[in-house]
């Protein structure tokens, strides 16, 4: 027996709400923006790194076979010119523009506007008192945008969200004035949250999200790890045929791989990611074991309890990233200046 719901006139959403969806959106998307700009930076030193290692051996090869392909060396020779100048550029760049901190920081401040909007959706803690609620969460904004100050965040612009904030209006309805099945099935972001609704778009939606990122993570951390050993084994091949001058390239090809696991915590965020997804489980098992009465009473234990889970993989994963960027930043200082040194010499 399906249940028809009337039509309702609901009221509008609240404006301080809204700007908080904004400002979520905002540092969401220029979290990503940062993110994408560290990445294609680092993987471009990387390559060069490789590269210089290609160019240099390839360059050994050819001499020691007493070839004479002089317009060839030639070029190697300028192509072994420019590669450590560009890496010495692209190594101090690094060190000032690739956004590593802007892409942890606002990812993080992007996460407790979340969780300050949920809690204020759902109505528990110090939102718990509708007439008091707007005036707690603009509070709450304002002190997470504070803490961005003084950071490398405003030495940049923030590009606006532009997506779209407030809920779509539905004027479609089915005979009767009755609302249409797949109304109140997607999350409209204002409206006041129920146990099932919370549970549905704040912890399953969380729940599967951390699943995805997990698979993801796993291909990479058996791809890249498998590389490396294959690698290691190349290596170890090239010298039994007395060809010990290609394993400085195939070490640089494993080291590729190897940076790249630590530069995105591939192992650690994987175990944090199960970890909390398995926590979410748990909670999810737990309320499904209440009765009616029991749920209405443990709602707000249901969300203090997700939203701690959720907030405890945040700040593991914000404290794990800072401090891969400062071993990160301190590798990249030093091999700035020595490359520095290398191209005056």
């Amino acid at each position: 027996m399906k249940l028809e719901v009337e039509a309702t006139n609901s009221p509008p959403p609240s404006s301080v709400l809204k700007h908080a969806w904004e400002r979520q959106g905002t540092y969401g998307k220029n979290a990503k923006a940062a993110q994408t700009r560290f990445f294609q930076l680092r993987i471009g030193i990387l390559v060069l790194s490789v590269l210089a290692t290609l160019l240099a051996v390839t360059h050994s090869v050819i001499k020691e076979m007493c070839l004479d392909p002089q317009e060839t060396i030639k070029i190697i020779h300028w192509l072994l010119l420019l590669v450590p100048i560009t890496l010495s550029v692209l190594l101090a760049g690094a060190v000032k523009f690739d956004k590593g901190n802007n892409w942890i920081l606002l990812r993080g401040s992007a996460e407790l506007l979340k969780k300050e909007i949920f809690c204020y959706r759902a109505g528990i803690g110090n939102y718990s008192d509708r007439n008091s609620r707007d005036s707690v969460l603009a509070s709450k904004v304002k002190l997470i945008s504070q803490r961005l100050k003084g950071t490398p965040i405003h030495q940049t612009s923030l590009s606006p969200y532009e997506g779209e904030v407030l809920p779509k209006r539905n004027s479609s309805k089915s005979k009767n004035n009755k609302l249409p099945e797949e109304y109140n099935k997607n999350d409209d972001k204002f409206s006041d949250l129920t146990p099932t609704n919370y549970l549905r778009w704040r912890l399953e939606d969380q729940f599967n999200w951390y699943r995805k990122k997990t698979r993801q993570l796993d291909k990479q951390l058996h791809y890249f790890q498998w590389g490396i050993y294959l690698l290691g084994g190349i290596g170890t091949f090239l010298v039994a045929v007395n060809q010990e001058i290609w394993v400085a390239l195939s070490t640089a090809l494993a080291a590729v791989f190897s940076s790249f696991l630590e530069i995105k915590r591939v192992e650690a965020t994987l175990i944090a990611y199960n970890q909390a997804a398995d926590d979410l489980y748990d909670i999810s098992t737990w309320w499904s074991s209440l009765s009616d009465q029991e749920k209405l009473e443990n709602f707000e234990l249901l969300v203090i309890k997700t939203e701690t889970t959720i907030q405890s993989e945040n700040a593991g994963w914000v404290q794990e990233m800072n401090d891969a960027l400062t071993e990160l930043y301190r590798e990249t200082k030093k091999l700035a200046t020595e490359s520095n040194n290398e191209c005056k010499g």
